[in-house]
């Protein structure tokens, strides 16, 4: 027969599925040992700027405060737990409090296993040491450092609201955002400091996948490192992106034509003589295969009040003037009712359905 085991602290026979602790039972063993070697105390490290967390020579990206002391705890254990105990995993419980002039706390719930067998629930106080120490990418961004500059550009001069809503939407996807050190907006377009090239060059890829924007790099050296033996300085990229909208008019290949889509991988240009759509890539605009003409204009707008086999009858609405245009191609899908402008092309004249 098995030899019975009690505890010598309240006598109780211990059963064979729990283990025997130093001669206590495992609710002795809490009650009068505990989890800890010692008051435990975390020293807790945190940037005052962006909550980023220090421990053990390494910088963490942020997280609230309760997890980060959970983490810490978890990673500590080994050092602040009796031999016998190994800490499952930990929940803080409680908002953190002061307990005297230096030090704060926080009540915790910790998963232990006791003798690599027993699992229990204790509930704890855990002492903190805070300190607010600037972790160095704000230093970084406080000094203005930066070791990449990306110039966002239009081709029309300016940035539209498109475009803004495709920059900004870059500038916060996880990896860019993080990394900025300023954004400053002229009336050329927007500037943006960055703390490394690779994340200059992120943010370029970005807009050139979302918007087709064409991108030129430069190397500007700062100071020779003797020891690495390379220059240090700034990477510029010039982000110039394409002016390109739906019910544009461009010339494709010297054939006048209107925008009639756009997306991030191009866009479909519908030409005037023939009514043909064609599929065509930003490279296309950027080698010079599309091009916006300043005297292609939008002149007049119509409605169309009559369609027959030939002709396209419309009136303009402020004048009353009356028209009939031949029922070319680009026109043949129009009916009553639709509006079409005219677009004068030097000495020609072409009616373009909305």
């Amino acid at each position: 027969m098995p030899r019975e085991r009690y505890c010598i602290r309240c006598g109780r026979l211990v059963p064979p599925d729990e283990p025997l602790i130093n001669g206590l039972c495992p609710q002795c063993y809490l009650k009068y040992h505990g989890v800890f070697a010692s008051t435990p105390i975390l020293n807790i490290v945190i940037c005052p700027r962006c909550g980023s967390w220090y421990y053990r020579g390494e910088w963490y990206p942020p997280l609230p405060l309760g997890e980060v002391i959970r983490k810490v705890l978890i990673k500590e254990s080994g050092k602040l737990l009796n031999r016998e105990v190994k800490l499952l995993d930990a929940e803080i419980t409680s908002p953190i409090y002061k307990i005297n002039e230096s030090q704060y706390a926080v009540d915790a719930k910790l998963h232990v296993l006791l003798a690599d067998s027993y699992p229990a629930v204790v509930d704890s106080r855990i002492v903190l040491n805070i300190e607010k120490r600037v972790c160095p990418r704000c230093l970084r961004i406080t000094g203005k450092a930066h070791k990449a500059l990306v110039q966002i550009r239009s081709v029309r001069g300016r940035l539209d609201e498109e475009d803004r809503r495709i920059i900004n939407k870059a500038l916060n996807e996880p990896g860019i955002i993080e990394d900025i050190v300023e954004v400053k907006e002229n009336k050329h377009g927007i500037d943006v400091k960055l703390l490394s090239s690779v994340t200059a060059r992120r943010l370029s890829t970005i807009l050139t996948r979302e918007a087709g924007a064409k991108v030129t790099e430069s190397f500007k050296q700062t100071h020779y490192r003797p020891s690495k033996g390379s220059w240090d300085g700034i990477t510029t990229l010039s982000v110039r992106l394409p002016d390109i909208r739906v019910g544009d008019l461009v010339m494709v290949r010297g054939k006048p034509g209107v925008v009639r889509e756009r997306d991030k991988h191009g866009f479909n240009v519908e030409l005037f003589d023939d009514g043909s759509q064609h599929r065509l890539r930003y490279d296309d605009y950027w080698r010079g295969e599309v091009e916006k003409p300043g005297y292609m204009v939008y002149e007049k707008e119509y409605e169309v009040v009559a369609v027959d086999k030939s002709s396209v009858y419309m009136v303009e609405e402020d004048s009353g003037e009356f028209v009939e245009y031949p029922k070319t191609p680009s026109l043949s899908g129009v009916h009553e009712g639709d509006r079409v402008k005219r677009v004068r092309i030097k000495d020609k004249v072409y009616m373009v359905k909305e």
